[in-house]
C-alpha cells in the first residue's frame, strides 16, 4: 500500500519504485517506527482526536504488528515503499481502516526522523556500553602489567621507558572520551520531532510534552521545519563513531606493531587471528587490521552526511532519505570492532622479559641522565648538549652510553656519576615519573582507577 496516490491515475514506473523504495533498509527501524506510533495513537486518544478506544485498538494493533514481524521473517516480506507504510498496511490487516486515523495529522517527515532518533539513542546506549567493556579491559591489563617496562616511542623511534600500564591507560582515557562524547551527543538525539506534521506543526491539541514522556525524550522541539530537516544529530552521531573507531585503529596498530615476532611484547590472542594459506608458521593479526581498515569507512560516513546536508532548502527533501545507511554502517562498523577489540585486549599475553630488555637500551635513558645533570645545577640546554655528545662519542666507539657517561662524567658531576648505574635502570626510570599521570606504577594504577570511575565502574 502507499500513503498517497489519490490524485494519480497510474502507478508509478516500476523501476522509479524500486529506485524510490527505502524499505529494504529502513526496515531496521520497524522497532522504533512501532514505538512511535503507538505513542501517537495514545496522545490522540487524550487530546480526543479519536475516540480512547480507538487509540486503544490502534496501539494493540501495532504491538501485534511488531510481535508477528519479530516472530517470522517471512512477514517482513512485502512489497511496501518504506518502513512506514509497511506498518500501516499491516496495522490495516489488523484493524482494518481504523489504521488510517494512526496518521491522522502527521506526517512520514516527521515519522522519519523519530524513528531515526529512538534507533541512534539505542544505539548510543549499546556502544557507551560496550566502550566501558573495552576500558574496563584494558585497566584490568594495565594493571597486570603496571611494573611491566617497555619502550615507549615517538616518530616510531624508542624514546623513553615506560610501562604496559601507562600504555593501557593512554588508550583508556581515549576510550573515555569516546563515551563521554557518545553520552554528550545523546542529550541533541534526544530530542521529540514528532508534531511537528510536515513543517508547520499540527493542528491537533496534541501534548507533545506527554508525548515525549511518553517516548522517553527529554525535550520538544522548538521549530517544526527544523525538527522536520534537522539531521544535525545525526551527523554528531557518526562523528562521534568516527572519532572511536579512529582510537580503535590506534589501539590496533600498538596491538599489531608490539605483537609483532620483531617485538614480541604480547601474544595476540588465537581466536582472533588466522593463519596464512602458503605460510604454515604465520598467525596473522587479520581481527586487528580489519578494525584499523574500518577506520577509513567511518569517516566516509561523516563526509557521506555532511555531503547530504550542504545545500538543501528549508523544509523536507527527498535527499534525506540517503542519512539512514550512513548511520547504520557506522554503528555496525564501531560496534563490531569493539566487540572484537575487547576480545583481543583481554586476551593478551605479556612477555615482560621481552619488553624490558627492549627497554634497557641505554639510549633510552638520555633524557634522563640530563634531567638529573641539570638538577644537579647544569643548566638543562648545556646538560642536553652534553648527553648528546656521550650519545656521539659512544656511537662513534661502538660502545654503551652508561660506559661513556660512567668515564666522562665524574668529572662534570660526581655526584650523577656517582649513580649513573640507577641512571641506567629502566624500571628506576619509569619510578621517577611519579607525578599525576606519569609511567611509575603507582601513578599509572591511579590513573586506571580514575578510567574506571569515569566509566562508573
Amino acid at each position: 500500500m502507499k500513503l498517497w496516490g489519490g490524485n494519480y491515475d497510474a502507478d508509478p514506473d516500476r523501476e522509479f519504485w524500486e529506485f524510490n523504495r527505502s524499505f529494504g533498509f529502513d526496515r531496521r527501524l520497524l522497532a522504533e517506527e512501532v514505538a512511535a506510533s503507538r505513542a501517537y495513537a495514545r496522545a490522540l486518544g487524550r487530546c480526543a482526536a479519536i475516540p480512547p478506544e480507538d487509540a486503544r485498538r490502534l496501539d494493540e494493533g501495532l504491538a501485534e504488528v511488531l510481535a508477528r514481524a519479530q516472530a517470522d521473517a517471512k512477514y517482513l516480506d512485502l512489497d511496501a515503499e518504506d518502513v512506514h507504510s509497511f506498518v500501516e498496511t499491516r496495522l490495516g490487516e489488523i484493524v482494518g481502516d481504523l489504521a488510517g486515523q494512526g496518521h491522522l495529522g502527521r506526517s512520514r517527515n516527521e515519522q522519519a526522523v523519530t524513528a531515526l532518533r529512538l534507533w541512534i539513542r539505542g544505539a548510543i546506549d549499546r556502544l557507551a556500553a560496550a566502550a566501558a567493556a573495552l576500558v574496563e579491559a584494558l585497566a584490568g591489563q594495565g594493571e597486570a602489567g603496571a611494573e611491566a617496562v617497555m619502550p615507549g616511542f615517538t616518530h616510531t623511534r624508542a624514546a623513553e621507558p615506560i610501562t604496559f600500564g601507562h600504555l593501557a591507560a593512554a588508550h583508556a582515557w581515549a576510550l573515555v572520551r569516546d563515551r563521554q562524547r557518545l553520552l554528550d551527543a545523546r542529550r541533541r538525539v534526544n530530542v521529540l520531532p514528532l508534531g511537528s506534521g510536515a513543517l508547520a506543526g499540527t493542528a491537533l491539541p496534541l501534548d507533545r510534552e506527554a508525548l515525549a514522556a511518553d517516548l522517553g525524550f527529554e525535550a520538544v522541539s522548538e521549530n517544526a521545519l527544523d525538527a522536520v530537516m534537522d539531521r544535525d544529530f545525526a551527523a554528531e552521531f557518526v562523528f562521534a563513531c568516527a572519532q572511536l573507531q579512529t582510537h580503535l585503529a590506534r589501539l590496533a596498530e600498538d596491538l599489531i606493531w608490539h605483537s609483532s615476532p620483531e617485538f614480541a611484547f604480547f601474544a595476540l590472542p588465537d581466536a582472533y587471528t588466522t593463519g596464512s594459506s602458503l605460510m604454515p608458521q604465520k598467525k596473522n593479526p587479520d581481527a586487528l587490521e580489519l578494525v584499523r581498515g574500518k577506520a577509513s569507512r567511518v569517516d566516509a560516513d561523516v563526509m557521506r552526511l555532511l555531503s547530504l546536508m550542504k545545500g538543501l532548502p528549508a523544509g523536507y527533501q527527498k535527499d534525506l532519505q540517503e542519512d539512514k545507511e550512513a548511520v547504520f554502517d557506522a554503528a555496525d562498523a564501531v560496534a563490531g570492532s569493539v566487540g572484537v577489540m575487547t576480545g583481543v585486549v583481554r586476551g593478551l599475553r605479556l612477555d615482560a622479559e621481552s619488553m624490558e630488555r627492549a627497554a634497557a637500551r641505554d639510549e633510552m635513558m638520555a633524557a634522563g641522565l640530563a634531567v638529573a645533570l641539570a638538577r644537579e645545577g647544569l643548566p638543562f640546554r648545556k646538560a642536553h648538549a652534553l648527553v648528546g655528545a656521550l650519545v656521539a662519542e659512544a656511537q662513534a666507539e661502538r660502545s654503551s652510553l652508561s660506559a661513556v657517561a660512567a668515564r666522562r662524567l665524574p668529572e662534570v658531576s660526581p655526584a650523577v656519576a656517582a649513580r649513573v648505574a640507577a641512571l641506567f635502570d629502566p624500571r628506576q626510570a619509569v619510578r621517577t615519573k611519579a607525578a599525576r599521570g606519569g609511567t611509575a606504577p603507582d601513578a599509572v594504577r591511579a590513573s586506571l582507577r580514575a578510567a574506571r570511575e569515569a566509566i562508573g565502574r
